[in-house]
């Protein structure tokens, strides 16, 4: 049993203190004090308690002085701490930003951070023109009533995760187990075409159940990647499929001209390596281009103008998400120069967004230098 020595039992929490939750502390008499000359406190048994207290009140006392320290740590700190949010809570706000931006992240992370994406049909392509006279080469994707249909925690489902459902498909080409599910959530008048899922990073980025995801879920100005199936193109050969130069197509080369030449050694190893690149099945697979930034969007039409070309099929469904690499948000780049997208989504105004009426453009914030004027520099 431990016991202490001291003049009064009001020192024992500053003691307490002063050692730590080890207990480690020196023996202390009245007459004399023990001094320790090493860097290393020794850890010396308490002797003896100078009080009217028995054993147990004195170290029930002590008890609580070291509980009430870890408490003050604790709340100096956030629990379930995430890359990206606070890691202390904010007492004193010196901006309104950071007074607005409370248990958000403070800075947003494309590799940690995700929230819901959107599916979208892609249109085609046509030219865009902005107000300095530069074309822009884009591809126009269309998001067909968007809803969100469930949402998954942590608690229920072990992820976080956003289900959506875009499109509108006949009920007699639903099956009965399908329409049972959209029946559970309240779709089952009108049963979407596609159905996906979006994983998010953190609970506050769930939209609620019907949440309608509009085009304005995108700032003008961000980079997003777009998944989709790419167009097939049926059995190819080596140089198409590949980029193989073919053979020579001079003197020596005998109807050969297109092939791939020789696939393997001849006795050592004796057999073709898997893998080897040869004329096979070309296209139909799942293709994600990333960071294509978007030139402009249609409120009115829910209609998204992305500076490139997205893989697949006029009329076909692609997946959009927030780039992962270059995001651009708190940049120039951005509208606004926003920091964060909308989370969980934009909270859209009736009357504009997906009325189907035009008027409602924005345009990506213009660069600041004419680019058909560059800076002449002076000679020196």
């Amino acid at each position: 049993m431990y016991r202490l020595v001291v003049a009064s039992i009001r020192t024992v929490p500053t003691l307490a203190r002063t050692v730590g939750a080890t207990r480690s502390l020196t023996s202390v008499t009245s007459n004399t004090t023990t001094r320790c000359y090493s860097t290393t406190i020794p850890n010396l048994k308490i002797q003896k308690a100078n009080s009217d207290l028995s054993d147990e009140e004195i170290n029930k006392m002590m008890d609580e002085e070291l509980a009430n320290m870890e408490a003050a740590e604790e709340a100096k700190t956030i629990k379930n701490w995430k890359p990206g949010y606070r890691k202390r809570p904010l007492v004193i706000a010196h901006t309104l930003e950071a007074f607005e931006n409370e248990g958000k992240p403070v800075t947003w992370q494309p590799q940690l951070n995700k929230r819901s994406g959107a599916l979208g049909i892609k249109v085609g392509m046509m030219p865009v023109w902005d107000a300095w006279g530069e074309r822009h080469a884009c591809t126009v994707l269309y998001l067909d009533t968007n809803v969100v249909i469930r949402t998954f925690t942590e608690e229920e489902d072990g992820y976080l995760a956003v289900q959506i459902g875009a499109g509108e498909r006949k009920k007699k080409n639903v099956t009965k187990p399908l329409m049972g599910h959209y029946a559970k959530y309240g779709v089952d008048e009108s049963p979407p075409y596609l159905v996906r899922e979006f994983r998010v990073s953190h609970k506050e980025f769930l939209p609620e159940p019907g949440t309608q995801i509009h085009a304005r879920h995108f700032i003008p100005g961000q980079n997003v990647d777009v998944s989709g199936i790419t167009k097939g193109k049926g059995f190819q050969g080596g140089m198409k499929k590949h980029n193989f130069s073919g053979m020579p197509a001079s003197h020596g080369t005998s109807r050969a001209h297109r092939s791939i030449g020789s696939t393997g050694s001849c006795q050592d190893p004796g057999r073709v390596f898997k893998g080897k690149k040869m004329p096979g099945r070309m296209g139909a697979e799942r293709v994600t281009t990333q960071n294509l930034r978007i030139i402009k969007v249609d409120r009115g039409r829910n209609l998204i103008y992305l500076k490139g070309p997205v893989p697949g099929q006029n009329g076909e469904f692609v997946e959009i998400r927030d780039a992962v690499k270059k995001p651009l948000f708190g940049t120039e780049r951005v509208e606004n120069s926003e920091i964060f997208p909308p989370l969980p989504t934009f909270n859209f105004e009736d009357g504009i967004d997906g009325s189907g009426n035009g008027g409602f453009e924005v345009i990506m914030p213009l660069q600041k230098e004419d680019p058909f004027d560059p800076p002449v520099e002076e000679a020196a």
